[in-house]
């Protein structure tokens, strides 16, 4: 019988979370130059954001070779405070004193033994498969044709046929507690069972975390603003950095505690 990782407060996603999951991913992700990047209208339409979010982690929880991970927490009565001002309304009501807090994705390796085993156990919900109307008003069409055209190339050169963490997103109220950590070495240890080449692209402060989980460095891809992005945030949030690695199976972390100096938005979705 198959390994799986325990790890505590991680478990499997399920089509229930997807309210929680789509929000506390647009709150994270907010904090990319990418999602700026890609979403210059982000202020104007938050629940365009916040469908877009959950479309993609709907298809990712039902699909058998990917793999959706939750970090759960005691919840925080004002972790709205920490959460962008157009988005704070989406954000949903607590159902109860824990919930999620973090989310993870990763596509395993062509031929996994793991693939279909590590599936939700609600495919009979409402909610199954259930995509909801994504109008996409937050997006620019230039921006996402520029970085597919730039990022695509030396993601296929890197990435192709390996394994893949694609995403990794903390709501920034319960950043520095470990969860992106925790959420990495399920990831990593599933990697190392499968025997399996693991790959990444990051922003910045996701590079560092990669780096602690024995990522090694690729490449790293830039981006330049384009004027619709540049017009809607400050100069400092315009450029778009992709830190490009790969974890080879058994890869011990570097020296250091990183449960305590990670960033909570740490990858970035890998097309």
């Amino acid at each position: 019988m198959l390994s799986i990782p325990e790890i505590e407060g991680v478990r499997l996603a399920t089509t229930r979370d997807l309210p929680r999951i789509a929000v506390v991913a647009a709150a994270a992700f907010f904090w990319s130059p990418s999602f700026r990047y890609q979403r210059p209208r982000y202020k104007e339409f938050p629940a365009d954001t916040v469908a877009s979010y959950w479309n993609e982690y709907d298809r990712a929880i039902l699909h058998p070779a990917c793999v959706v991970l939750v970090a759960e927490d005691n919840l925080d009565p004002n972790e709205a405070e920490h959460v962008y001002d157009a988005l704070r309304p989406c954000l949903p009501t607590a159902q109860g004193p824990r919930g999620i807090v973090g989310v993870c994705s990763f596509t395993l390796k062509k031929d996994s033994c793991y693939a279909s085993l590590l599936q939700p156990a609600d495919h009979g919900h409402p909610q199954h498969g259930q995509q909801i109307d994504h109008k996409a008003r937050d997006q620019c069409s230039e921006a996402l044709k520029t970085y597919e055209s730039v990022t695509g190339p030396p993601k296929t050169k890197h990435l192709a046929d390996k394994m893949r963490l694609s995403t990794i997103a903390v709501l920034p109220h319960y950043w520095r507690r470990g969860h992106a950590t925790r959420l990495v070495n399920f990831c990593t240890q599933i990697a190392d069972l499968d025997d399996a080449l693991l790959g990444v692209s990051a922003a910045p402060h996701g590079a560092v975390v990669a780096a602690r989980a024995g990522f090694e460095e690729c490449e790293i891809v830039r981006i330049k603003s384009h004027r619709e992005q540049a017009s809607e945030d400050p100069p400092d949030a315009a450029d778009v950095e992709l830190w490009i690695g790969v974890r080879f199976p058994c890869t011990p972390p570097s020296s250091g505690d990183a449960s305590r100096s990670e960033s909570p938005m740490d990858m970035k979705w890998v097309a």
